[in-house]
């Protein structure tokens, strides 16, 4: 999914596409509430930061992120990308206005 930010928009980028075969859906801009991704990035920031955590520099932290990325179950991405068909049909049903996501 490309959401038209510059930085998907760059040449090499979709060169990198091409060459690759990868095929890009385009994407509402300035839409996350429709993209799981946002909501993994969410769940990640809770476990990194839980209780208030602190680090004192960046391998702790870049530690941590690994740490937390790999105890993350596959049933919570299951379920975050089994919810597109519901986003989807949502935003239709709002007209491409607000939805709970």
């Amino acid at each position: 999914m490309q959401d038209g930010a510059a930085v998907h928009r760059a040449n090499r980028v979709y060169e990198w596409f091409e060459e690759e075969e990868v095929h890009v859906m385009d994407w509402p801009a300035k839409s996350p509430h429709l993209n799981p991704i946002e909501n993994f990035w969410e769940i990640l920031a809770r476990k990194v930061y839980a209780h208030e955590r602190q680090f004192n520099n960046i391998d702790e932290l870049l530690e941590c992120i690994m740490d937390c990325w790999e105890n993350i179950n596959t049933e919570t991405l299951d379920k975050l990308v089994g919810s597109m068909q519901k986003r989807c049909l949502d935003c239709a049903m709002a007209k491409g206005g607000p939805t709970k996501y």
